[in-house]
């Protein structure tokens, strides 16, 4: 039989493996995001078909392993938003200190509007 004590403790405990990251002091500025790769590819030969590649790196600078919500914006010549879309690169998984690669390729669609990108990161949370 589990103790009115025992179970608050289980409460908070599982209370903090689903927290903001912010309550164990990381921040989005804790986890750099670059994009090293940003072209329009074409594989097709009787009709055009681009497709995004786009690469980059996601880099935790905490030390502990956290989920990161990445917030991808697609802009135009003139520096407006074309497409903006969220992800999140590693599923519900954590991702531990250091780098890791990620794919951007397959989150926003042909738009010949499209000149550039912007990553941010948006959210950041520890997955059970």
């Amino acid at each position: 039989m589990v103790s009115i004590k025992h179970l608050a403790a289980l409460l908070v405990l599982a209370g903090l493996t689903s927290a903001p990251a912010t309550s164990v002091g990381c921040s989005p500025e804790d986890f750099p995001v670059t994009l090293t790769r940003f072209e329009w590819v074409d594989t097709c030969t009787d009709t055009p078909c681009p497709k995004l590649k786009a690469e980059g790196e996601i880099e935790n600078r905490c030390d502990v392993d956290l989920g990161a919500r990445v917030k991808l914006r697609a802009l135009d010549a003139a520096g407006e938003a074309v497409v903006v879309s969220q992800l999140w690169p590693f599923g519900s998984r954590n991702i531990p200190p250091g780098r890791h690669a990620i794919s951007f390729d397959q989150w926003i669609g042909y738009d010949p509007a499209i000149v550039s990108f912007t990553v941010e990161i948006a959210e950041l949370r520890r997955w059970r």
